[in-house]
């Protein structure tokens, strides 16, 4: 028996998916690691105007499901653009975007203000509280790690977030009116499958790529005492000899070493990278893990979920999109190259003839 998809969406606070139902010619939510906010697009059949149209900075939410398995929550936020299109071939269309940020907010507004000696949490507490934001989830390896000096010059909270998670090895994302600080390639949430002849409908991977890896990162920084410059090296665990050192120069050791951190970590993640498109699954996560498994020696393995991508279509159903870096537990590695011969190229092919001379060389 086929399983059925299932959606819920709700605008400020009216759930409107009876009417939706009939005239939704599409549905798709987007999250991302390393991006600020997560989005969702919905697409509806507009030939009578049935929808209200919804203001920007409306509230939406999002669920999805299976009629077996139930829905949950995929997306909140609010409206951020509704854009009408029409055409005499195609008919009339309306566009809902929303953001998982209020793109109206303060949260985009610039602040002049500086940490002396500051943990992450301090900085982050104070700068949010400008743009009106309470909620604050920070991972505890990253809570209590101290800047020297930190300032933003009319920098924004978004901008500031994302640029203080490059620095300590974090993610940072704005989202249904919370911030969220995580760890870059830490263990959050449960493995997802990705099985051929199961729930795994395609796939584009490239398990090793050469250009992102480095096996060892550098940072310098300038030691007044001493009066010299002073070097922090720290290896990668990939087996290559080119060094990635960062352009600039940090306040002290400790910066340094998070920065190297940081870096050490980013190149890890991009060693390798792909995609799946597999039946849909609420449960998958950015920074999760993916298994896949029945594609090929090589590339079967796990792999760190960059960006999750659901859609619900008419024509395409309920699946599920995962770009997928960092290859981990096998992938990347042939192992029947450590037990097989490698077969010669040349095996089967005849011998080159020179007609001048006097044989094939």
């Amino acid at each position: 028996m086929s399983k059925r998809a299932l959606f819920n969406v709700t605008v400020a606070g009216t759930n409107i998916t009876t009417a939706l139902m009939p005239v939704l010619l599409g549905l798709q939510v987007s999250d991302k690691v390393g991006t600020h906010t997560d989005s969702a697009d919905l697409e509806i059949d507009d030939t009578d105007g049935r929808i209200v149209l919804p203001q920007i900075g409306a509230p939406v939410a999002i669920a999805l499901g299976w009629d077996s398995e139930g829905m949950r929550v995929v997306f909140e936020g609010t409206v951020d653009e509704v854009k009408s299109s029409g055409t005499r071939s195609a008919g009339r269309r309306l566009r809902i975007t929303a953001k998982g940020m209020d793109t109206t907010g303060r949260a985009k507004e610039g602040q002049q203000r500086h940490w002396d000696g500051a943990t992450v949490e301090k900085i982050l507490r104070e700068a949010a509280t400008h743009a009106g934001i309470t909620q604050i989830e920070i991972d505890p390896a990253l809570r209590n790690l101290t800047r020297g000096y930190f300032e933003m010059r009319d920098e924004s909270l978004i901008a500031m977030g994302e640029r203080l998670s490059r620095e300590i090895g974090g993610n940072f994302r704005l989202t249904g009116g919370r911030i969220v600080l995580s760890k870059r390639n830490a263990d959050y949430a449960t493995a997802i499958a990705a099985t051929w002849g199961q729930n795994l409908h395609s796939w584009d991977i490239a398990p090793r790529l050469g250009r992102p890896q480095f096996g060892a990162v550098r940072g310098r920084w300038y030691d007044v005492a001493a009066g010299a410059w002073q070097i922090v090296e720290r290896a990668t665990g990939i087996d290559v000899p080119s060094v990635y050192a960062d352009r600039f120069a940090r306040s002290g050791a400790l910066e340094t070493t998070q920065q190297g951190k940081s870096d050490a970590a980013t190149t890890a993640r991009d060693a390798g990278e792909g995609t799946v498109v597999i039946e849909g699954n609420t449960a998958a996560v950015p920074d999760g893990i993916c298994t896949v498994s029945g594609t090929r020696p090589g590339v079967d393995g796990s792999y760190r979920i960059e960006a999750v991508t659901h859609t619900l279509t008419r024509a395409g159903g309920f699946v599920t999109t995962l770009e997928l870096k960092q290859p981990q537990l096998g992938a990347g590695t042939d192992a029947r190259a450590e037990t097989t011969a490698p077969v010669s190229a040349s095996a089967n092919v005849p011998p080159i003839i020179d007609p001048d001379a006097t044989g094939p060389f």
